[in-house]
């Protein structure tokens, strides 16, 4: 019996390293392809990424973070930090800078388009609120932004706000296009209505007015709780 145990034993320690050396032979070609594709960065959402478009111009620092891949990664990700903070201070040209070089130097990482969505978004709307003239070429790349996001992104929370954006700056582009006179004005936009809604609010409230008018001329001197109910017998 002992004789065997030993034998099992043997055998077990001569097959284990055979499995392990076989499991990272097989496993190898997907780590080597991650590393090197930056598009697969982000193994979760591997469907993020730059589509051939350019963010910035502004050539990789290879004095500080290195050349190569691993050069371009450190410093994506050096910039969303330092992004995310000029994002918080409210520095928004800033902001708009460092995350559109991130999201350049590492298309398949979906947080760099997640923020970089975010500060222009956040550039959008302080135009909106100062009333100045809203850059055409910003809103269509935010647009496009959220929905990339909101179609490829493994994020729930990050889908739910892509999509409510991605809606939202689509009205507000088509209002833009339209002519002066068929613009909704600016308090029915705050309110999320347009003109059509807004005058469907006040319609009941014009109606009432109207009969109460009626009332009042067919009924001088009465009050108005006295007649109620034969003037909805009459209606």
């Amino acid at each position: 019996m002992q004789e065997q145990k030993q034998v099992r034993k043997s055998r077990c320690s001569i097959l284990r390293p055979k499995r392990k050396l076989a499991l990272l032979l097989a496993f190898a070609p997907l780590l080597l392809s991650e590393s090197l594709n930056p598009a697969l960065a982000d193994a979760i959402s591997p469907h993020i990424t730059s589509g051939g478009k350019v963010y910035s111009e502004e050539r990789p620092n290879r004095e500080f973070f290195g050349n190569g891949m691993s050069g371009r990664l450190s410093e994506a990700s050096h910039l969303r930090f330092t992004g995310e903070q000029a994002y918080d201070d409210g520095d928004l040209p800033l902001a708009l800078k460092k995350l559109s070089k991130a999201v350049q130097l590492d298309p398949g990482d979906p947080t760099g388009h997640f923020m970089y969505a975010r500060a222009m978004t956040a550039k959008i709307n302080r135009d909106l609120k100062k009333g100045v003239a809203i850059d055409q070429e910003m809103m269509t790349d935010c647009i496009d932004e959220w929905k990339l996001i909101a179609l490829h992104d493994a994020d729930n929370f990050e889908q739910a706000e892509a999509k409510a954006q991605w809606r939202r700056l689509a009205r507000i582009a088509k209002e833009m296009n339209m002519p002066e006179e068929e613009k909704p004005s600016r308090f029915a936009r705050l309110m999320g209505r347009g003109r059509g809604k807004l005058a469907s609010k006040e319609k009941p409230k014009l109606a009432q007015k109207e009969t109460d008018d009626f009332k009042e001329k067919e009924n001088p001197g009465r009050p108005l709780n006295e007649i109620e109910r034969p003037f909805k017998e009459y209606q």
